[in-house]
């Protein structure tokens, strides 16, 4: 079999890499040359003849029509154009491409490629095999005609040659797969081959003689309203017309198929028309395939509601509409509470048996109007268009207390589910999609923040997103400080309020971003706790004391106790253990030489974790110490369960001592409690010599603060 010779105009490289592979899997019968531009093409258009052409529409130099003006009107083009393009498609079928197909992003419009070429070249070759036989007839008619004139027996030779050469067309046209339907000027069906019988549903003896609109009832695939007849517009225009290609076509028995189809006119030698001829093919699996591809590129897999990228290009579209007609516009960004929990207790299959449901609820709260999306994860967005924030509101919390009365049924497991909702207005303060989009997500989290399964409605010059904002701009800062190594170790001295034996300090971390400006951690430590960054900077800070400890041997041989700070996240975390085990490891520092802080309240919510944690480094040697000891409701209760050396007693109550009897009377029973469970105490925020006095006369065995010592970098 000759190779299809093949010109494929495309400037991406990675689609003519696609192609390539492609053909070579598939082994397809063609002899390709691969053109990167208009101008490309010309040049090779002009040195070789090609069976067909392939066109992307947009090119570096230009766009598909160039091609297709540069291309001999001998050789069929096909368009390649992308989704959302129908328009480019329909003016390229009027200019004369033979067909076109609809670029997808994943590549898969390249498996409907073959069947498109096989189908344009077969339609070329019937047509030249129509023009062909329609040649030869005339030439016969006429020679034969003249002949006639001299000799009875010659016509009737031309006679039965006339016979044949019209039993051969039928014979031809019977053995095509395209439908083919042949009319009168007058619309009357006059001939439809076995393939136009097996779609319309009626046989050629039947249909002969009845008008094309009782044999060819086509409707428009959206709308559901009759098409109009191409033929009549064909006759009556005189050219070759297209039908769009949203046409279904309705057969006698009620069947549907979606097709494509032109008619063209038939005329005689003389050029006067004698009727029509109708070519269409069955596209109903292609279409439906697209129609598939399109539903994905734009849903959720797992919910069926429309994705992230398809809700933003809505939520766009509202933003701008917003802008040019002042309408009202609501937007809801909903993020499920405790989703984990289902996720760890019963698995990821059980998460998304839950996102289903939650889905289906939501669904059936909001209009038809309303655009409901799974924007990723455990979060969906819902856009309410034309709709003011004062009515916005009872459906957000209509839809808050549906979830909130929802109960997931798991095997033998029930949970409870909640969400969180931010509710936006839609105006012109946003600048752009992504604007809106962060505001959404800080109103969310803002519902969280203020205690779960609540709506928070965002208004302008709000505090408490201007904060949260200013945190989520710390997230940036703090990456580039743990890429660019700008975090600094300061130290501060505690204090022994009767013998001080060896060197006593806290380790304390800044951010170094210009030379010899530090910021304090009381700017950047908040945003790294909410955005989940203090385990990387507990494992820097750990890092970087052993390292300096054992790097200074003469400063370790000094050190009797260097206290360092750990988050409640990293406490809650499986690889601290480790961790600390494998750096002391590491650098051979003795353990017994390094206390751990943990505050009181991520004791208190990590309690089974943080005890054996404890448990686990004391086999080392290491101590710990309960930082800010006497902020929480429970102290002295969990205090009996939690095996620590040390407590620090919460600087809240510390730095009033000298004038306040309530607070040194909480001072003073802290200690207490402490010294009957032989633990040592620390009392911070020191700032003077009465507070220090106070401290020594109730017992308290350390102190820390500025009138003790400022923190100074750890290498001084």
């Amino acid at each position: 079999m000759k190779p299809i010779k093949l010109l494929l105009v495309e400037d991406d490289l990675t689609d003519q890499m696609s192609f390539s592979r492609f053909v070579k899997k598939n082994q397809l019968p063609y002899d390709f040359q691969i053109a990167g531009s208009v101008s490309e093409a010309k040049i090779i258009l002009k040195k070789d003849p090609f069976d067909i052409v392939l066109t992307d529409h947009h090119l570096g130099d230009g766009t598909s029509f160039d091609v297709l003006e540069i291309t001999p009107r001998s050789t069929p083009i096909i368009f390649v154009t992308g989704t959302g393009n129908e328009g480019v498609a329909v003016e390229a079928m009027k200019r004369g491409a033979s067909d076109y197909i609809t670029k997808d992003i994943d590549g898969n419009y390249l498996t409907l490629l073959p069947l498109t070429i096989e189908t344009v070249l077969k339609n070329i070759a019937i047509q030249k095999e129509l023009e062909s036989y329609r040649n030869n007839l005339e030439s016969l008619v006429e020679k034969r005609t003249l002949e006639l004139k001299n000799e009875v027996h010659e016509r009737k030779k031309i006679e039965q040659q006339l016979i044949e050469e019209k039993e051969r067309i039928f014979v031809t046209l019977r053995s095509i797969g395209d439908a083919v339907i042949t009319t009168d000027l007058e619309g009357i069906v006059d001939f439809i081959n076995p393939a136009a019988e097996k779609l319309t549903g009626w046989n050629c003896a039947e249909a002969t003689g009845q008008p094309l609109e009782d044999i060819f009832n086509i409707i428009n695939e959206e709308s559901r309203t009759p098409a109009s007849n191409p033929v009549i517009s064909c006759l009556k225009e005189n050219k070759t017309r297209l039908l769009p290609n949203n046409t279904i076509l309705i057969n006698r028995n009620g069947e549907e198929f979606s097709i494509q189809d032109s008619a063209a006119p038939i005329h005689d030698g003389a050029g006067n028309p004698l009727g029509a001829v109708l070519v269409f093919s069955d596209m109903t699996k292609s279409r439906a395939l697209s129609r598939e591809l399109e539903f994905q590129a734009s849903h959720d897999p797992l919910t069926g509601l429309i994705n992230r990228r398809e809700f933003e290009i809505r939520l766009k579209r509202a933003l701008q509409s917003q802008k040019l007609s002042a309408s009202h516009h609501a937007f809801c960004y909903l993020d499920l509470d405790q989703f984990k929990v289902v996720n760890d207790t019963c698995g990821h299959t059980a998460g998304d048996e839950l996102l289903k449901q939650i889905a289906a609820i939501l669904q059936s709260k909001v209009s038809v109007r309303d655009s409901l999306a799974r924007l990723g994860g455990d979060e969906f967005g819902i856009l309410m268009e034309h709709c003011s924030i004062e009515q916005a509101e009872p459906l957000a919390n209509a839809l808050r207390e549906a979830i909130a009365d929802y109960h997931f049924n798991w095997e033998d497991n029930i949970f409870r589910v909640a969400v969180s909702i931010g509710l936006i207005p839609i105006n012109s303060s946003y600048n752009s999609l992504n604007d809106l989009l962060i505001k959404g997500d800080e109103a969310c989290y803002a519902a969280k923040d203020a205690g779960r399964n609540r709506v928070y409605i965002y208004k302008e010059d709000d505090k408490e997103l201007a904060l949260r904002s200013g945190q989520m701009q710390w997230v940036t800062r703090l990456n580039r400080a743990l890429d660019n190594d700008s975090f600094r170790l300061f130290k501060q001295t505690i204090h022994a309020l009767s013998e001080q034996t060896g060197d006593h300090f806290e380790v304390l971390v800044r951010i170094e971003e210009e030379p010899g400006e530090y910021i304090p951690p009381g700017a950047f430590l908040p945003a790294a706790e909410r955005y989940g960054l203090m385990p990387k900077i507990d494992r820097l800070v750990i890092k970087k004391t052993f390292k300096w400890l054992a790097e200074h041997p003469e400063s370790l041989a000094a050190l009797s106790l260097c206290s360092i700070n750990l988050s409640g996240e990293s406490v809650g975390g499986e690889w601290i253990l480790d961790f600390i085990s494998e750096q002391l490891e590491k650098y051979k520092l003795p353990a017994n030489k390094f206390c751990f802080e943990i505050t009181e309240t991520a004791a208190i919510s990590n309690l089974v974790q943080a005890t054996s944690f404890i448990s686990a480094l004391h086999k080392k040697g290491c101590q710990f110490a309960l930082d800010d000891f006497g902020s929480g409701l429970s102290s002295f209760a969990y205090l009996k369960n939690l095996p620590v050396d040390y407590l620090k007693i919460d600087g809240a109550f510390v730095k009033d001592i000298g004038r306040d009897p309530i607070d040194l009377a909480m001072v003073k029973s802290i200690n207490d409690i402490g010294q009957l469970m032989n633990k040592k105490t620390i009392a911070e925020f020191v700032e003077d010599e009465i507070i220090l006095n106070k401290l020594k006369e109730i017992g308290v065995d350390f102190a820390q603060g500025y009138f003790i010592e400022r923190p100074i970098p750890l290498a001084d």
